[in-house]
């Protein structure tokens, strides 16, 4: 094949209160192939993604496009961390398993992430929120 052809998505994405996200793996049918499981999804300003953990898996985020709180703690022990990313440079993250953790929008514009684990399948386990969502303090 010598053309570009653009690779249909309907089925691979999906859209809620937070943003849209994006099984691209899936939709080019490569997935199979991978050992584990990628996404992409955005995140409106304002709004939470995360307030999970993973028993089975580590997950990299990617984060690019705007400022971010990266916030995490030991499941069900410890203290809530955090890390904040600023606008200029775009940020990678290695989250273990049994980590709990959330990525919070606090930029005035949609951010972006890119969500790799090393499981096809990884499990979701949900925790009270780890960061109160912004209100006014968006800047």
């Amino acid at each position: 094949m010598d053309t570009v052809k653009q690779v249909k998505l309907e089925k691979n994405t999906w859209q809620d209160e937070r943003g849209w996200g994006i099984k691209p793996l899936d939709a080019l049918g490569i997935s199979d192939g991978f050992s584990g499981s990628m996404h992409l999804v955005s995140l409106k300003p304002g709004t939470v993604r995360g307030n999970h953990y993973h028993t089975n898996a580590t997950e990299w985020i990617f984060v690019f496009g705007g400022k971010a709180k990266i916030v995490f703690k030991a499941a069900k022990a410890g203290s809530v961390h955090q890390i904040m990313v600023g606008d200029s440079e775009p940020a990678l993250f290695e989250i273990p398993p049994d980590v709990e953790h959330a990525v919070v929008n606090t930029s005035v514009n949609d951010i972006y992430l890119t969500v790799i684990y090393d499981s096809h399948a990884p499990d979701t386990i949900h925790c009270p929120a780890l960061s109160p969502i912004p209100t006014n303090n968006i800047k």
